[in-house]
């Protein structure tokens, strides 16, 4: 009988030990994916402050005026989309395109994506073609990526051309 009383206090115990460290647990996690949602929502809102993004901003320095670096242009989709004009200040710049198939389950899918200019004087073709930033490339479903430079880039207006069957971003940022 004395037992009893000792073993249902030590199991009392061992279940209270059991329920705080749950708690803690089930707390951190909790602060945790509200920091990552939180990071993830403060940085989608940087990148698309607009339908052509920011133009650069410009203040005069001693009688000049110069240009403030731009944001980076990021633009997202699924499948086969032209994007509205965007405005590229010119030089180079670094493409940054990740892909993927909408399940882990799905074959690879086929990814192109094309740089194009509205004024075909700013363009390598006259089609308006600029730069073929990824051809055919087949993609797991699991993703790929790629990053290249485009040089000497006039200033002007461009869109993307993408014809995919996979998920995707791409990202132009001045180098």
């Amino acid at each position: 009988m004395k037992s009893a009383p000792r073993l249902a206090r030590h199991s009392g115990g061992r279940e209270a030990g059991r329920g705080a460290r749950w708690r803690l647990w089930l707390v951190s996690g909790g602060c945790a994916l509200a920091i990552v949602g939180l990071t993830v929502l403060g940085l989608g809102r940087g990148f698309g402050a607009g339908a052509s993004g920011p133009s650069p901003q410009a203040t005069a320095v001693g009688g000049a005026t110069e240009v403030l670096a731009e944001t980076p242009i990021t633009r997202a989709g699924l499948g086969t989309q032209t994007t509205d004009p965007f405005y590229l200040a010119g030089g180079t710049y670094r493409s940054d395109w990740s892909a993927w198939g909408e399940t882990p389950a799905d074959p690879p899918c086929t990814h192109s994506i094309e740089l194009m200019a509205v004024d075909p004087a700013n363009a390598e073709t006259a089609l308006g073609n600029v730069s073929d930033l990824a051809t055919l490339v087949h993609v797991p479903a699991t993703g790929a990526s790629s990053m290249s430079y485009l040089y000497n880039l006039k200033p002007g207006e461009y869109y993307l051309d993408v014809e995919s069957a996979c998920g995707w971003q791409i990202a132009l940022s001045p180098a």
